[in-house]
């Protein structure tokens, strides 16, 4: 063996090393918080006891959502922090995103007992429903309403659920950006139509707490979903027919409080949830 190949093979067993030492540390990073998520327990800042950067942030987020699956399926996916000030509150300057869970679907009205959560947050959000699966990268806002049926008011409700209030972005797309519940208006559909224009106001217990329209989401609801869609796919997920896909919050989060939240769209359609101690 010539020097050459010989620095080769020493360099190639050093980088495979590497590797699996990373890979195991994630596996045990993301155990502790599929542990504590099914013990129901906070989540630890991981952020706060090892350097994690982003791209291992949602090697982690992986692993912590395959362990899910394992009694759990996959509904679609969610993009946070898609506004400035959500971004510079965390120090980042992009948008994160996560996985939403088919036992996180609510309908109705529902009744939700904040004594069985940790910190839940309420967003009003809009939501894409694929009318076919997504396999490759979607080059622009034209290509990527061939793939949407309906476009519907959503309320998400996060449980930001970690043991410090001192959390990061890492922390955040680790703990798969604090996906719970949500709740999808059965009878509208907004495709065709001008939805970055699209307002709402939320209120508690009849009070507006946040307003917000759709060009909070990246300015673009239609670039935030192409976002969305281009980094799932990166990250080796796959995009099938009826899932939902959401593109953050309009307006800001709002910590939920005892009483009853009405979301308000402008063309009149409405959405509530209640919260008991």
């Amino acid at each position: 063996m010539n020097k050459s190949l010989f620095f080769k093979a020493i360099i190639l067993s050093w980088v495979s090393l590497c590797c699996d030492q990373l890979f195991a540390q994630d596996q045990a990073l993301s155990k502790r918080l599929s542990t504590a998520h099914a013990k129901g327990e906070r989540l630890p800042n991981l952020s706060r006891e090892t350097n994690i950067d982003m791209a291992g942030a949602y090697d982690i987020q992986a692993s912590f959502v395959k362990d899910r699956l394992t009694r759990d399926k996959i509904a679609g996916f969610k993009a946070g922090l898609t506004n400035e000030s959500s971004q510079a509150h965390l120090g980042i300057n992009r948008p994160i995103f996560g996985v939403l869970f088919k036992s996180g679907v609510l309908a109705g009205k529902p009744v939700i007992s904040l004594s069985s959560h940790h910190n839940v947050v309420v967003e009003t959000e809009l939501g894409f429903i694929t009318k076919k699966p997504i396999t490759h990268n979607v080059n622009s806002s034209a290509e990527l309403k061939t793939y949407i049926s309906h476009v519907v008011p959503v309320i998400e409700l996060p449980d930001i659920a970690f043991v410090s209030d001192k959390i990061t972005a890492q922390d955040l797309v680790a703990g798969n950006t604090g996906s719970s519940a949500y709740l999808i208006h059965p009878n509208v559909n907004w495709y065709g139509q001008d939805i970055n224009g699209i307002t709402v106001s939320l209120m508690h217990n009849g009070m507006i707490v946040n307003q917000g329209q759709g060009i909070d989401a990246m300015g673009d609801q239609w670039e935030a979903l192409r976002w969305l869609v281009n980094q799932v796919l990166a990250h080796g997920w796959t995009i099938e027919k009826d899932y939902l896909l959401i593109t953050g919050a309009l307006g800001e989060m709002v910590e939920a409080k005892p009483g009853t939240y009405t979301a308000q769209f402008n063309d009149g359609a409405t959405m509530e949830v209640k919260f008991k101690s």
